[in-house]
Order: structure tokens, then sequence, then C-alpha cells
């Protein structure tokens, strides 16, 4: 039963998905990052059978490309975006650390804010576009498109967990405090899962998602320890956001390139 909790309180947090309202327990939370990526399988499945499924795919192409880029705010309710915003003005502050944390927890949207979602939201409808208009997109391209969703969501929760915290408090600092072996090893099934689809689907492309994202993995640490001492729940939401569109423009250049 402990299992179908998480699940729940996994969906309840990072999704709108509707689910069974219950009280949840003192470790509830504790376990909410190992079902994160299936948040993402979700989303990941919707992307491909909008741009799959026979009767569906019919649709103008310029539809499906407005679609696909909706599919995860309309399931997460822009749970990461939020996140990500909030970084952006940030680190566009150019203030100390201490000041930086101040920011991240101000409820208000400063205009750094919306120029960089707009910024990176163009970058990621031009991927979207370069992959959908391919030539070479079938069915395997769409299936790597999609795991995609379920690679961020692990890499977010393991360097959420395994990352030093910028701060001990929060809801990040709530979930990982005690960094549960089960949840890492979790999280570490989905992240090897992901990858051996991705792979399977398309050994050159799959392999590219994956080095994307491990590179991106590497840079996140440095600058989240160099601007903020640490990662935050914001932080996550940027690593996320950032994440998955990056290894989108590297699909979509792969696929004119190679």
């Amino acid at each position: 039963m402990n299992i179908f909790r998480w699940l729940a309180v996994t969906f309840s947090m990072y999704s709108k998905i509707p689910m069974p309202v219950f009280e949840w327990k003192e470790d509830d939370m504790a376990h909410s990052l190992t079902f994160f990526p299936a948040v993402g399988a979700v989303i990941g499945g919707l992307v491909y059978i909008l741009n799959s499924v026979p009767h569906v795919n019919t649709l103008p192409v310029a539809v499906r490309i407005i679609l696909t880029l909706a599919v995860p705010l309309i399931i997460t309710g822009g749970f990461h975006v939020d996140g990500f915003m909030d970084t952006e003005d940030a680190l566009h502050s150019y203030a100390s650390k201490d000041k930086k944390l101040e920011i991240l927890k101000d409820a208000h949207i400063g205009a750094f804010a919306v120029i960089s979602l707009l910024k990176w939201e163009l970058l990621y409808a031009a991927g979207i576009t370069g992959i959908l208009l391919s030539e070479k997109c079938d069915e395997r391209l769409l299936a790597i498109l999609g795991m995609s969703f379920v690679l961020s969501r692990a890499l977010s929760g393991l360097t959420s967990i395994l990352f030093t915290k910028a701060r001990k408090s929060g809801m990040l600092y709530e979930e990982t405090k005690n960094k549960q072996r089960g949840t890492v090893f979790a999280l570490t099934l989905w992240v090897l899962f992901s990858c051996a689809v991705m792979v399977y689907m398309n050994v050159l492309y799959g392999l590219l998602v994956i080095l994307s994202f491990a590179g991106f993995s590497i840079y996140y640490r440095y600058k989240a320890y160099k601007e903020f001492g640490g990662v935050t729940g914001d932080t996550a939401g940027f690593f996320l956001t950032v994440g998955e569109i990056v290894s989108t423009l590297v699909l979509a250049i792969t696929l004119y390139v190679f």
C-alpha cells in the first residue's frame, strides 16, 4: 500500500492530475521523488501519442508543435517553470549568495524571469519544430523525445538528493534530508531504464541526448554551488526546464547534421 501512497503523493505534488485525497504520513514526502519520473512518463507518453497515433498525428504540424509545447505545462501546471523563473531572476541580480537566496523566495516576478522564459521557450519551440518537421522523425525518434521527460526527472531527483543544499529549510530540504537509499536506488533504475530505451531506439541519437543531460548536470552543479552555495527547489526547477530544452535542441540539431 505504501507504494500507491507514494505514487499518489508524487502526482499530487508534481502534477495537476487528480489523485485520491488522504492524510499524509510523516515520511510520505521523503519518498515523493521515488516516482517523480513517472510524471515524466505520462508527459512523454502524451507527446508520443500526439505525434504518432493515426488520426491524431494528422493534425496540422503547427497545431502539434503548440500542443507538444503545452503538454508539460498542462500536466505540471508550470510547477518547475516557476522555479526556473525565480532562479533566472536571482542569477541576473549579480548580488551576493545570501541576496540571491532571498530573491529565490520572493513571490514577485522580475523582468529577467520573463525575458529568460521567452528566450528559452522560443528555443524549445525551435527544437520541437526541427524534430517534427524532420524527414527522419519516426516513432523511434518520438520515443527518445518522450523518454527525455523521464530522464530529466530522474536526474533532477538524484541531483536534489545528492548535491549539497543551499539552505537547511524549504520543500526540497524536507524531501531529501534523510537521503533515502531506496529513493536513490529507484531513481538510478529510472535513469538506467530511460537511457536503455533511448539507446535501443537509436544508438546515435539516444547517446547524444544522454550526453547532453550528463553535460548539463555537470554545469548545473558548478553553477548552483558558485551562485547559491548549493541546490534548492527553485534551482531543481531550473535544472529540469533547461535540461529538457537543451536535450531537445541537441536532438534537433543532430537530425540535420548526421
